[in-house]
């Protein structure tokens, strides 16, 4: 799938600057811009690597001119205090992006094209760039460098070794102590000038309008001058490793891997393209792991991302070595009943979830349904299982209690260990502690999942605790979570007398499992509530409009956003498991592909164009025209409309 743009549209820099482009290299670095070359976010840069866990942003840009006839025409667009400079969206005439960005510029009758690729498995960022003209030219070449990790700013400094040192057509530069250095480097005959300059005050719109500091002094170490001909071709490489191969045949071999990846899938668009976009998501971490990105720009690997994305991502790409390798890594790191809900590095996990490890399981039940790997998960995967469920039965885990009724109650009022996490102001604006119901639909999909399949590998001990547990639950949920008069499922229950009965998509889970015991005729009345107050064409509402702390507006400071983040906030990962509700409580599977189809269709047609290209936005405002917010680009909103288009074959 390819999206165009033409001179009109990017000359509109009010929506042409919010389209961004994502490449990445497999080992959690990444390369991500506008579409006219102007840093929009502290988050964007040519090349952004993965240090043990932590992300840093080394090369903001290169900033490009041509020099013809002694004038010079800047290539680049920049924003400083009350002005843009240089404007060089003027001169560029097209934009196309499908594996790759590809930028045209026309100056006269000059024509320069741009290409970007990021070898996977390298720290390095490749930019060619292809010339068509009737005279010569001299380009000129700026390194633009910031070297801090990515949610911070930089700002001039003495601390900065502005030293380069003489490299084949480049320089190196190391500029920081513990950091590494940069090698910049030209296929061509060139000469590098070091003149060292800070570049002072350049903008960053996205973030002053997310209430960040935005202002930054990025580090230029010199310039580049080449000169080149008509049909000349140049590439520049900027790499954390001195350059070996010849850029040319690095450039070529990257997108022929890509082509290669594309090709191999035999979907219709736009699955084809979602497919081959899934792998952005996965990486390779510094111990050699496999992990899944919670999305771009400023997620890192979180365990309740990793398995909600992990079906999506890997087996419905068939992508099952992947698959595998998670699904053990994960098991590795199980502790106390819980898995690691984010890994921040080398030995930095945090356990502050609950819902992680329940998600394992729905994780494991889909890998049994697409690869029978029954052995893998038996010897490597069913020991973790049944240690996280013999946790939880003997009270084990932290913050979670299991009572007579069957139900797990976890936390308090001062902790978020649900999806619905966010704080503002210090505290939590979903509190969610007693028996949430997605977490109790998942606890008796696990213990279902055990006692079914894996009778004979439990202790008898064992095995009759979770059928007791089961009975219980059974004979008590729907007395406990059914609210009559809303026709849904208490978010959550505390006790007969207290209960949170806001309308939340959170009860889907108890539909959509594999293994749940909710009536169809209670199913039918929830998922006609559901229709009726959550669902928008982007995704599902995580509040009805109609409660009083339903928050339409998400925007202005992290505070104000994290207060709607979770109150009426549009998810489309959510769409997942009302797609899985649908299916499980009706027999024509035709009729729910077609009402999908015709509801969230705007997610897969549209919206790619918009912002974060060919993938799918974290979130949308709750309120139409729900224009999309949060990160561009979203690994679990991609899986799941990727396991979407799987499961019902839109």
């Amino acid at each position: 799938m390819e999206i165009k743009l033409n001179r009109e549209n990017i000359l509109d820099l009010e929506t042409s600057l919010k389209k961004e482009y994502l490449l990445t290299n497999g080992l959690g670095g990444y390369c991500s811009k506008s579409v006219l070359d102007c840093l929009r976010r502290k988050y964007h840069g040519l090349l952004i690597v993965d240090l043990d866990g932590k992300k840093y942003n080394l090369l903001n840009k290169l900033d490009a001119c041509i020099q013809v006839d002694k004038k010079e025409f800047f290539l680049s667009t920049n924003k400083y205090p009350n002005v843009f400079y240089p404007t060089g969206h003027q001169y560029t005439t097209g934009f196309k992006m499908e594996l790759y960005p590809e930028t045209t510029y026309t100056i006269g009758d000059i024509t320069v094209e741009k290409s970007i690729v990021m070898p996977r498995g390298q720290n390095a960022v490749l930019i060619k760039y292809r010339i068509k003209s009737p005279k010569k030219i001299t380009m000129r070449l700026f390194p633009l460098l910031s070297y801090r990790e990515i949610h911070t700013v930089n700002h001039e400094n003495i601390h900065i070794r502005p030293k380069t040192f003489p490299e084949k057509n480049g320089f190196k530069i190391d500029p920081y102590s513990g950091m590494p250095p940069l090698f910049v480097t030209s296929d061509k005959t060139s000469v590098f000038y070091p003149s060292p300059d800070w570049w002072r005050n350049m903008e960053y719109l996205k973030e002053r309008n997310r209430g960040y500091p935005y202002q930054e002094d990025l580090f230029c170490p010199g310039m580049f001058e080449i000169k080149l001909k008509d049909k000349d071709e140049l590439i520049i490489k900027a790499s954390i490793e001195a350059p070996e191969a010849k850029h040319e045949k690095e450039f070529s071999a990257e997108v022929e891997r890509m082509n290669r990846e594309f090709s191999a899938f035999n979907d219709r668009e736009p699955l084809k393209t979602f497919k081959y976009n899934a792998l952005h998501y996965i990486f390779d971490n510094s111990r050699g792991e496999k992990g899944i990105t919670a999305g771009y720009h400023w997620f890192g690997e979180w365990g309740r991302d990793s398995m909600i994305s992990f079906c999506g991502l890997t087996l419905c790409c068939g992508r099952f070595e992947e698959a595998k390798n998670i699904l053990l890594k994960y098991a590795k790191y199980a502790k106390n009943g819980r898995l690691p809900n984010y890994f921040s590095g080398s030995g930095g996990e945090s356990y502050n979830s609950i819902d992680a490890s329940l998600l394992y399981f729905r994780a494991v039940q889909q890998y049994l349904e697409k690869t029978k790997d029954k052995t893998t998960v038996k010897k490597s995967v069913l020991p973790v299982l049944i240690d996280i469920i013999t946790a939880f039965i003997k009270n084990s885990v932290p913050e979670a209690a299991l009572k007579n009724d069957g139900f797990l109650y976890t936390g308090n009022e001062n902790t978020q260990l649900t999806w619905m996490d966010a704080q503002a102001w210090g505290k939590p604006v979903t509190p969610r502690h007693g028996a949430a119901v997605e977490i109790n639909a998942l606890w008796y999909n696990a213990l279902s999942f055990l006692a079914q399949n894996y009778k004979t590998d439990l202790t008898p001990g064992l095995f009759s605790q979770i059928t007791e547990i089961i009975k219980n639950y059974e004979n008590n949920f729907i007395n406990a979570f059914w609210c009559e008069d809303r026709s849904s499922l208490a978010d959550v229950y505390r006790s007969a007398f207290d209960k949170n009965i806001s309308i939340r998509p959170n009860q889907l889970f108890a539909l959509a499992l594999p293994f749940r015991c909710v009536p169809a005729s209670h199913a039918e009345r929830i998922i006609e509530t559901i229709k009726y107050h959550l669902v928008t064409p982007c995704g599902l509402r995580t509040l009805s409009p109609e409660d009083p702390e339903f928050q339409p507006d998400y925007s202005g400071d992290q505070n104000k956003r994290d207060q709607a983040y979770h109150q009426g906030t549009v998810w489309p990962w959510l769409a997942g498991i009302f797609c899985d509700a649908l299916l499980n409580y009706t027999t024509d599977k035709k009729s729910v592909a077609t009402y999908i189809n015709n509801t969230f269709s705007k997610l897969w047609s549209e919206h790619l164009g918009v912002s974060g290209l060919l993938h799918i936005s974290e979130i949308f405002k709750a309120t139409p025209p729900h224009h999309e917010k949060g990160a561009a680009f979203q690994a679990w909103s991609l899986a799941e409309i990727i396991r979407i288009f799987d499961t019902i074959g839109i």
